[in-house]
């Protein structure tokens, strides 16, 4: 058969023709089967203006544009009536653009990608067969790429030829039933990194136009909780019209997304919440390998730890009025670094056994305005009573068990009905406050506390000891007042 070469630079349309290539206002254009219009050279454009039968590309054959492709046309697609085995080849030397200001998604048969500077989608665009990626990268910015219910991937996906998606928009792929499929995306973020998903969905119910769509982000998951060793890279997952399945997931990252030990570092889903957390790492192949997903979300590679943040835990020998605390002192001036008031030991014990200590942190530092951090392992997933020790005030529990099911777990001692036994003392201006006295860590505040201050006192004894009852870095009468009360008031620890 017959083939046809056509440069834009000497083709003469009766739509117009533009320095910049073609300019489509009205003409019919058709590419026979085994037929090739190439619109070529360092201005191969194609722009279409006109909607209706008359203003299209019906294609049977290839085309190959070097330049942008452009649809002004409201609701119509550049291509018309498409053939199977028909495609569009990408290869120009510049970064080429699909856009325009039409609502229609641009619709491919086919689709090959051979140009090293890269496309840049302006609109939508949905391949319902092959896509070919030799060479060049497919950046999404707010906008989709759909593979179709036949749409595959062909060619060598890699760091120089993929998608990057890494904007608002996703790579999606149409479902009709159980099966693979691997997305292939990545980021650029400095250098093109190449991280693809794949998906297996081995059971499920695939509604009409059922899509899963995917995006990357290079970055750490912007969680608290997630610290230590992890990945510097996300994954966005999401699906519409897919219902009751299992699919199996694999994440593929690179050696310079870790932090930490990678051996450490396990699959999670982060969204929704809690936390999931699945295999470690094949460290091997740098995969996180996320079998029997009955939904998807937000997944990365991390501990899984948890982070729990405690709040308004006001020590009544250091407070300072006004919901804060001074910091404690030894004989040459405060002895933790600034914002720090003192060390506790933050202790999780059995909500069916208390003498159980299931898990203990100690040397946690407690800021000046009443708030810790503590890393808890992701193993601790139950419900637990917590205890605050601090070397010369009443041990203190929570009123209730709390639950850890959650990435996040935020507590405040701030309210008797926080505290088991209401065991709280009130300052005078309204602040809730762990009761001090407590020197030798007896359980209550009594006589052999006393003793032990008022000896200590007597000999001048300076420094940070248990026996400075209120943090000034000295022993004298300023801690009596503190151990009178309590004293005289039978204070003492209360728990289950």
């Amino acid at each position: 058969m017959k083939k046809y070469i056509i440069n834009a630079i000497v083709l003469l349309f009766t739509s117009g023709l533009l320095a910049q290539g073609i300019y489509n206002n009205g003409a019919k254009i058709a590419v026979g089967t085994g037929s090739y219009l190439t619109i070529g050279g360092a201005n191969g454009n194609y722009r279409n203006e006109t909607s209706g039968s008359n203003g299209s590309i019906d294609l049977s054959g290839t085309l190959t544009l070097s330049g942008n492709v452009t649809n002004n046309v409201s609701v119509s697609d550049v291509l018309g009536t498409v053939t199977t085995g028909s495609s569009v080849v990408l290869n120009g030397t510049t970064p080429q653009t699909i856009g325009g200001t039409t609502s229609a998604t641009y619709l491919f048969p086919n689709l090959t990608i051979n140009n090293s500077s890269g496309v840049v989608l302006a609109k939508n665009v949905q391949v319902n067969g092959t896509m070919t990626f030799n060479s060049g990268l497919i950046t999404l910015g707010s906008n989709n790429f759909t593979f179709g219910v036949s749409g595959v991937v062909s060619g060598t996906p890699s760091s120089a030829s993929m998608i990057v998606a890494t904007g608002t928009g996703q790579v999606q792929k149409q479902w009709t039933g159980v099966g693979a499929f691997t997305f292939p995306i990545g980021d650029y973020n400095v250098t093109a990194k190449y991280s693809p998903v794949s998906l297996n969905f081995t059971s499920g119910t695939f509604a009409p136009g059922a899509v899963v769509g995917v995006n990357v982000v290079n970055a750490k998951y912007n969680d608290p909780s997630i610290m230590g060793s992890y990945l510097n890279r996300y994954w966005n997952l999401t699906q519409t019209g897919v219902t009751s399945f299992a699919c199996d997931a694999v994440f593929q990252y690179l050696p310079a997304d870790v932090t930490g030990t990678e051996s450490l570092i396990k699959g999670l889903r982060v969204l929704p919440t809690p936390f999931t957390i699945y295999n470690f790492a094949n460290t091997a192949l740098q995969q996180l390998n996320v079998p029997g997903l009955t939904s998807l979300g937000t997944f990365t590679g991390g501990t899984g730890d948890k982070l729990l943040t405690l709040s308004s835990v006001m020590l009544e020998g250091l407070y300072n009025g006004l919901g804060t605390m001074r910091q404690a002192m030894d004989e040459f001036g405060p002895h933790w670094p600034a914002g720090v008031a003192d060390h506790i030991t933050v202790e999780l014990h059995s909500s069916t056994s208390y003498a159980t200590v299931v898990y203990s942190v100690a040397d946690v530092p407690l800021s000046t305005t009443g708030t810790a951090n503590i890393v808890i392992p992701a193993i601790y997933n139950g419900s637990y009573y917590i205890t605050i020790k601090h070397r010369n005030s009443i041990e203190t529990t929570t009123a209730t068990a709390i639950s850890f099911a959650g990435s996040t777990i935020s507590q405040s001692f701030g309210a008797t009905a926080n505290v088991y036994g209401t065991n709280l003392g009130l300052s005078i201006d309204g602040y809730y406050l762990i009761y001090g006295g407590d020197v030798n860590q007896d359980g209550f505040v009594d006589t052999s506390d006393f003793s032990l201050v008022l000896n200590d006192a007597f000999n001048y004894v300076a420094g940070y000891l248990a026996t400075d009852v209120v943090g000034q870095g000295i022993i004298d009468s300023g801690e009596f007042s503190i151990l009178v009360n309590n004293g005289q008031n039978y204070v003492g620890t209360s728990h289950p």
